[in-house]
């Protein structure tokens, strides 16, 4: 499976942040909010169905803080996600606590009193599952090694880092440099260094002018208390004129900020609690935040003087009302932008921001400046994630496209190839698999932004490709991403030395034309995966192999892809379960008879229409009996090479038995003695020098064949009875458990290529032998 991630939510807006990940198998849910108004409360948890089969398969939901943009579906979420361990800190559960059970708040809707229970019901039963970390301690769970940092965002606040075989991936959720009172500041782990950076960023669409100022060096510090000095002011005004002062949060993590505020600013003034604020006061309190003072009530017993007013309504009589939740707990943009250059991710997306048509984000900037790569993330877009390093055998796929690309090369050059016709094709390819969920004409319009070589191809021209290559439906594009999505994470996995995907990958290649049930055309599956890996996977696409896809048809990418697969069979001495040439010409059969019959029962009422299906009905034929002619010398090859390697194989064999006196333990035998005998400078009789002359012709002959000794005459070794399992052993047998045995090479043992035509004869030494 490829490794991605997809905003359900908080993409390109603020609120509802749910960010999936599926890295090297796992599965998991990064935090779980709710809009607080508009008609769709929920991030779109449906969207995950089209990647797992159901909720259960999810593994983890970390929580980054408890704001209700963050928080605010979990109770739902959990509840279809059973198996999923939930984690956060200490503070954090303690806020969600508060806000799904003591108040019982997600959003500004009116319900009626079985929704409020109902949903009362669930958070309970979703907190006994929330697990507590701590910060600054990287522990493990579901394989991933996950560290939680402090985001300086609020208290219990943190960035998510994570870790996996092959990923490395900080989630920086809401955050800021610094906070007012010193409380829970960012801080990040000095060895902290990911290839990925999803980064909350909701203040980073500013005017032209700013960023221009900004980028300029000009801009030095920011404007952290600007607030608190402006409200301070107020207050202070309200005050001395003999004003009574209302301040109102609907925000509970606020209160905290707040409660610091007064004790800091006007610890001589009367601070007396609405009942609301009062509860959650106390519970800051129990949490362990040290709020409280002696000028602090919770009635109006305080008489005489003005006196400032705590709650969560907008108004109090005999009160000037203020609210405190008009400022930011965010980043600043450029906070924000030294971050974002700090961690120096390779793949950076932003989130949690509203982009503005009207302001710019700092991502041209960036690249143009540091050669940052950012993207601005789409909610339900799926977006592919780069390892952080190279797969073990990527030299094996580099080779091979190398060779593919000379092909190209000489194709292109020679004029071989419809161009044109290809280039149409590969880009609906492409337009499909980027965007299957996407109406034609918006992935289209898509396509031709990603990809420069498409800027000529019509919408027409489009449509008609989306047709003759079976992609013109999203049920059809979603079949086909299902099947690239398994052979590619089979092929990379493969790639990674896996034993196990290397023999999945060859059946995989065995059937790269699965037919539609519906209309019986195909679905040409390697030249989608040749597209996919050129063009959008992560960690194999290249421009340098573009000309590949502008050149090549189904059976030159069926070809590609078994060739690698050969390279990896063979790297590991395996090999893979070959049809006969009956078997093919048996498919191509039922392959060109439904064809046949397919286009024999279609029929139309335009006449354009029939014209173009018996076009495509042809072409698509054509390159399918293309691709079986291949498929059918490949096994006449394959077969032929078997037989060959067969033959010589028995041949030897033979010519290395008693009867013939043991021609190649012979031959081994004298070249050895010659050796020596060339080593000591001795002078051979005239007599024996056509002998030998005649013997190292015969085994030049030998070795050009590729027979070769699997060991050394007269070589020594100390071995146990396992040691022995490739060796024909003569002596007295092994008595005990540990025993050892000093053995010597009596017969080296042949091979051809990979086939072994005799194995090496051991001979227990007699003098200095076991143990």
């Amino acid at each position: 499976m490829s490794n991605f991630f997809i905003p359900l939510g908080g993409a390109d807006e603020i609120g509802a942040s749910a960010y999936f990940l599926s890295i090297d198998g796992v599965h998991i849910l990064l935090d779980c909010g709710a809009r607080l108004r508009g008609e769709e409360l929920y991030p779109d948890y449906e969207r995950l169905l089209r990647e797992i089969n159901d909720y259960s398969e999810i593994d983890l939901i970390l929580i980054s803080h408890g704001h209700y943009d963050h928080i605010g579906s979990l109770t739902r979420i959990a509840s279809m996600a059973f198996h999923a361990q939930i984690l956060t800190t200490k503070d954090t559960k303690s806020l969600i606590e508060m806000q799904l059970l003591d108040f019982g708040r997600i959003s500004s809707r009116t319900e009626s009193d079985r929704i409020k229970n109902e949903r009362y019901r669930l958070a309970q039963a979703v907190m006994s599952r929330i697990q507590i970390r701590p910060v600054m301690r990287t522990f493990e769970m579901s394989g991933c090694k996950i560290t939680f940092m402090p985001a300086g965002h609020m208290m219990g606040a943190v960035m998510i880092y994570l870790e996996t075989q092959n990923h490395t991936l900080l989630y920086s959720g809401d955050f800021s440099v610094r906070t007012m009172f010193g409380i829970n500041g960012l801080k990040i782990r000095e060895d902290v260094c990911p290839q990925v950076l999803l980064l909350n960023a909701p203040n980073l669409y500013q005017d032209k002018e700013a960023w221009d100022h900004y980028f300029s060096g000009a801009v030095t510090g920011s404007a952290d208390n600007y607030h608190y000095q402006k409200l301070e002011s107020f207050i202070q005004k309200c005050l001395e004129n003999s004003n009574n002062v209302y301040i109102y949060s609907r925000s509970i993590p606020r209160h905290l900020d707040l409660m610091y505020f007064l004790q800091n600013r006007f610890s001589d003034v009367p601070v007396l609690l609405e009942p609301k604020s009062r509860m959650v006061v106390d519970a800051l309190s129990d949490m362990g935040y040290h709020i409280y003072s002696e000028n602090v009530y919770s009635d109006d017993s305080v008489r005489g003087k003005p006196y400032i007013a705590v709650g969560q309504e907008t108004s109090r009589k005999d009160c000037i009302s203020v609210s405190f939740d008009s400022y930011s707990l965010h980043a600043s943009p450029q906070e924000t932008v030294d971050l974002l250059e700090r961690i120096g991710a390779r793949q950076n997306f932003l989130l949690h921001v509203k982009p503005d048509s009207r302001k710019r984000s700092p991502i041209e900037y960036l690249e143009r400046r540091n050669d940052i790569s950012v993207i601005q993330a789409e909610n339900g877009m799926k977006y592919y994630l780069e390892r952080d390093k190279d797969m073990l055998h990527d030299y094996i796929f580099r080779d091979v496209m190398q060779k593919e690309l000379s092909t190209a090369y000489e194709q292109l050059k020679a004029g071989t190839a419809s161009t044109t016709a290809l280039s149409v094709e590969w880009a609906a390819i492409y337009g499909s698999l980027r965007y299957p969920d996407q109406h034609p004409r918006v992935a289209y319009q898509q396509m031709q932004k990603d990809l420069k070589e498409a800027q000529s191809i019509t919408y027409d021209a489009y449509l008609d490709a989306l047709r003759s290559i079976n992609m013109d439906h999203e049920e059809k594009r979603r079949y086909v991403i299902g099947l690239v999505d398994q052979g590619i994470g089979l092929l990379k996995k493969a790639l990674d030395g896996n034993l196990a995907a290397i023999e999945k990958y060859s059946e995989f290649t065995e059937n790269l034309e699965p037919r539609d049930r519906k209309n019986r055309k195909m679905f040409f599956i390697g030249k989608y995966m040749v597209v996919f890996l050129i063009f959008i996977d992560p960690d194999l696409k290249s421009d340098e192999y573009v000309p590949i896809a502008r050149s090549f048809g189904a059976r030159y990418c069926d070809r590609l892809l078994r060739n690698i697969r050969d390279r990896l069979l063979k790297e590991y001495g395996m090999s893979r379960r070959k049809k006969s040439a009956r078997d093919v010409l048996k498919k191509t059969e039922k392959a060109i008879y439904e064809s046949t019959e397919e286009a024999s029962g279609f029929t139309a009422d335009n006449e354009l229409e029939q014209l173009r299906f018996m076009n495509n009905n042809y072409k698509n034929s054509l390159e399918l009996v293309q691709a079986m002619l291949d498929e059918l010398n490949e096994t006449i090859d394959e077969t032929a090479a078997d037989a060959k390697t067969a033959a010589i194989a028995s041949f030897y064999s033979t010519m290395n038995s008693e009867e013939y006196g043991n021609l190649l333990d012979s031959l081994e035998l004298v070249e050895r003695r010659l050796a020596v005998i060339k080593e000591q400078k001795i002078k051979l009789p005239p007599q024996v020098l056509p002998m030998t002359i005649v013997f190292k012709q015969l085994l030049r002959f030998v070795k050009d064949c590729g027979i070769t000794p699997i060991d050394t005459t007269g070589r020594e070794f100390i071995t146990e009875v396992e040691g022995l399992s490739d060796y024909t052993y003569i002596g007295e047998a092994y008595t005990r458990a540990g025993e050892t045995k000093t053995v010597v090479v009596e017969r080296p043992g042949w091979k051809f290529e990979d086939t072994v035509i005799s194995l090496p004869t051991v001979r227990e030494k007699e003098e200095g032998g076991g143990n």
